[in-house]
């Protein structure tokens, strides 16, 4: 039988998720709860990952990630890898753990995101029998981030999710969201017998196909080519600015600051550089910071569409500057 079909392109979001060989159980203690997380962190860190919801339970994991650089594959070896390493380690055991390889849905952002975290976050009471009677007190999951009743991880992304209600009461309305049970489309595509690797709108799919239909050639113009450098400078002589205007952060600047964000948005996208080396590059003493902004200008660009439109057009002057 053939695998299924690995689709992966550059800011693409993916549903993650994977359990233990014959059902066995993947985390034992909340030691081993632990380093699955700082397995996540170090990949993120590594390969410029963006995790925007996660749900470990005993014997698998659901996790949504967004992948800046196309590197789903990499950056999930890594993950599975560094954990089972620990955990065979831990338990003086040896061989595989997880059930072969990881199943990743693809998901149509803007129709289904937000579904689908919503049901990742459903997890530990959606089993049979319920492992908590309150999802605020399920440690192991992003959802008491979600809802600020927990801490939040450094490496977690909420604004986007939060981007997708347009409520101004986020932390309530997602908690409100979360309540209601999983719609009728969600729950009969996770049911299935035999789950597809992509979930979304009819337009979705049909641009998907095209992607897929490319040449290896033609996939080769949308790889990375370009410096911070070369962005920076770029984005700098297009509005009249100082370089210094866009990579140092000015405290308590209180317009915003679109040059700087379409930089950070675009060497994120064009470039091979991780977070902490964009931290680095734009004077912010966290990567998160960096997370930050991309997620604050995708907000923006849902609310104005000139926004987007002016992102894409320096995008494709960038892109078409490209030597091959």
């Amino acid at each position: 039988m053939s695998r299924p079909l690995r689709i992966e392109y550059e800011n693409a979001f993916y549903h993650v998720m994977n359990r233990g060989r014959g059902r066995d159980n993947t985390f034992l203690s909340d030691d081993d709860f632990k380093y699955f997380l700082y397995s996540i962190e170090q990949a993120s860190l590594r390969f410029n990952i963006e995790v925007h919801s996660y749900c470990l339970m005993t014997n698998h994991y659901h996790l949504l990630i967004k992948t800046p650089d196309a590197n789903l594959g990499r950056a999930m070896k890594h993950i599975n890898g560094l954990y089972t390493q620990y955990f065979n380690r831990a338990h003086n055991i040896d061989g595989a753990l997880f059930r072969g390889r990881y199943k990743a849905v693809l998901v149509d952002a803007d129709n289904y995101l937000l579904h689908v975290s919503r049901y990742i976050h459903r997890n530990p009471i959606e089993t049979s029998t319920p492992m908590v009677d309150d999802l605020a007190k399920y440690k192991w999951s992003s959802y008491s981030s979600f809802i600020k009743r927990g801490a939040t991880p450094k490496w977690l992304v909420r604004d986007f999710i939060f981007s997708l209600q347009g409520k101004k009461r986020q932390y309530a309305a997602y908690k409100q969201f979360v309540e209601y049970e999983n719609n009728e489309e969600i729950s009969a595509f996770y049911s299935s017998k035999k789950l597809l690797s992509v979930l979304g709108c009819d337009n979705f799919i049909e641009n998907i196909k095209d992607y897929i239909a490319k040449s290896n050639s033609e996939r080769k113009l949308v790889s990375k080519k370009h410096s911070a450098d070369d962005v920076i400078s770029y984005i700098a002589k297009h509005f009249s600015v100082e370089v210094d205007d866009i990579v140092m952060a000015k405290k308590g600047r209180k317009e915003k600051n679109l040059p700087r964000w379409y930089a950070i948005k675009l060497c994120q996208d064009l470039t091979e550089l991780n977070l902490q080396a964009l931290a680095d590059i734009f004077n912010v003493k966290h990567y998160s910071a960096i997370s930050k902004t991309v997620c604050r200008l995708n907000a923006l660009m849902i609310e104005n569409k000139k926004v987007k439109l002016q992102l894409e057009e320096l995008r494709g002057c960038l892109m078409s500057e490209v030597k091959i």
